[in-house]
């Protein structure tokens, strides 16, 4: 029957929800979304630290965190990004971050590193073996592009090609980076490959509009589980 309702209904369905979640009549839940990446993750040179887990500690994770609560996100973003970090040894790395955390998101961005010495569909394979390892486990990975390289000699659009056909592919979320900083990045990074403040504040919207695409989902579950 329920089947039946929602084709009609869904538009006034759908105003019903935001309308409660607005009025706070929703008991928001918490949940954890986990930052998982190399240095443009933990935040070199801002904060220029690994993440390791930590809140509050760099990169684009404390403009995520307050995006995310001025939204009415009871969300609590943690940074596991790890400097130098190459998308094998994420691969080796992704496994009890999960296990620890057991997240709703997390947010995957590495290979950047890779494109020094290794081809794009090394950066997608390891990459898809991080997207699986997620939804294994349940958690709702979320793919963003590599972002740019002002030094130049990086396959990187072949490379975010490849990242994008996998969301696709994968019927997961996209954040895609590189679309939205290659036009300023001059202004946007601190070395030109790092970003710097205003760089990362614009990676964690990207990141964020990302997550609004699918951060309805539990609300409707509840609602619907009768």
């Amino acid at each position: 029957m329920l089947a039946r309702f929602l084709p009609r209904s869904l538009p006034f369905f759908l105003f019903v929800v935001l309308s409660l979640t607005g009025a706070g009549h929703l008991r928001a839940e918490m949940y954890t979304v986990c930052a998982f990446g190399d240095s443009i993750t933990a935040g070199w040179k801002a904060y220029a630290r690994d993440g390791n887990g930590c809140v509050g500690c760099g990169g684009y994770e404390p403009s995520l965190q307050t995006l995310l609560r001025e939204a009415g996100r009871d969300a609590i973003v943690q940074n596991w990004g790890k400097g130098g970090e190459s998308t094998s040894s994420g691969v080796s790395r992704i496994g009890l971050v999960l296990s620890i955390n057991q997240p709703r998101y997390i947010l995957l961005m590495e290979g950047t590193n890779d494109l020094l010495f290794l081809s794009p569909d090394t950066v997608r394979k390891n990459m898809e073996r991080m997207v699986n390892e997620s939804l294994s486990r349940g958690v709702t990975p979320i793919l963003g592009t590599i972002t740019p390289d002002l030094r130049g000699g990086k396959p990187i659009s072949q490379t975010n090609g490849e990242l994008r056909k996998l969301a696709t592919e994968k019927n997961i979320p996209l954040a895609d980076h590189y679309t939205a900083l290659i036009g300023s990045w001059s202004s946007l990074n601190a070395d030109g490959l790092h970003p710097n403040n205003a760089g990362y504040a614009k990676i964690a919207q990207v990141w964020f509009d990302a997550m609004k695409t699918v951060d309805l989902t539990p609300i409707l579950m509840l609602l619907l589980d009768d």
